[in-house]
Formats: structure tokens, C-alpha cells, sequence
């Protein structure tokens, strides 16, 4: 037992390892969001335009 909560411990370290930073001028990873309206939009749609992302977190 006590060596299964030591792996759970090392295997929640490695998991909530931070992501590398976005830096001005880096390409926008590829994702998808469903709007209110159920429209799937991504990135590529707005191709050339300028694309403003608002994240509102709720805990």
C-alpha cells in the first residue's frame, strides 16, 4: 500500500509539471471551443485576423 501512495505521489508531481509559456510572436496551438451558439471555432478560422481569447475560470 504504502508503495502505491508513493507512486501516486511522484505520478501527481510529473503530471502538474507547468507548460512552457506562450512568448509574443509564437505560433497559437491548435484547439477547438464550442460557442453558446454550438459552433465549433479554432484558430485557423481567424486566419489573418486578430484573435482575442477571453477565459473566464470558474472553480
Amino acid at each position: 500500500m504504502f508503495r502505491f501512495l508513493i507512486a501516486v505521489v511522484i505520478l501527481g508531481l510529473v503530471a502538474s509539471a507547468p507548460a512552457r509559456a506562450q512568448k509574443v510572436g509564437d505560433a497559437v496551438p491548435s484547439f477547438s471551443l464550442t460557442g453558446l451558439d454550438d459552433k465549433t471555432y479554432t484558430p485557423a478560422n481567424y486566419e489573418g485576423s486578430v484573435f482575442v481569447l477571453y477565459y473566464l475560470g470558474h472553480n
